[in-house]
C-alpha cells in the first residue's frame, strides 16, 4: 500500500525508512519550525506524530482516536510498515502498549 509523509506542506510519496526517521528527528531539534508530521496511507489513515512521542492514529471518516505517549521513532518506525502493510489493527494495539523500559 502507498504511504506518504507530510511536513508541514511538503508531501513525500513512500518515503524512505531514511527520510522518515530523519523527518523524526528533526522533529525533536529545539527550534524546529513545525509541530508535526504526518504519515498516511492512500485509504485515509493518519500517524500524526509530535515531538516528545505524541502519537494520534484515526481515519478521517471517524472520529476516534487511538493516541500514544512517549511513543519511539523506532515504534513509530515499526507502525508506519504495518500501515504499508494495511495492518490498522496491530497499529492500535501497538500505540496502546506500554514503552519497553530500554526504549524511554
Amino acid at each position: 500500500m502507498k504511504t506518504y509523509l507530510k511536513k508541514q506542506e511538503v508531501e513525500f510519496k513512500d518515503p524512505s525508512t531514511g527520510e522518515v526517521l530523519s523527518v523524526l528527528e528533526e522533529l525533536e531539534t529545539p527550534g524546529t519550525e513545525f509541530l508535526n508530521i504526518t504519515l498516511k496511507d492512500e485509504e485515509g489513515w493518519n500517524l500524526d506524530v509530535y515531538e516528545n512521542g505524541f502519537v494520534e492514529f484515526y481515519d478521517l471518516n471517524y472520529d476516534k482516536r487511538v493516541i500514544g505517549r512517549n511513543i519511539s521513532h523506532e515504534r513509530v518506525i515499526q507502525m508506519w510498515r504495518m500501515m504499508q502493510e494495511g495492518k490498522r489493527d496491530q497499529v492500535k494495539k501497538l500505540l496502546k502498549k506500554k514503552p519497553d523500559p530500554e526504549e524511554a
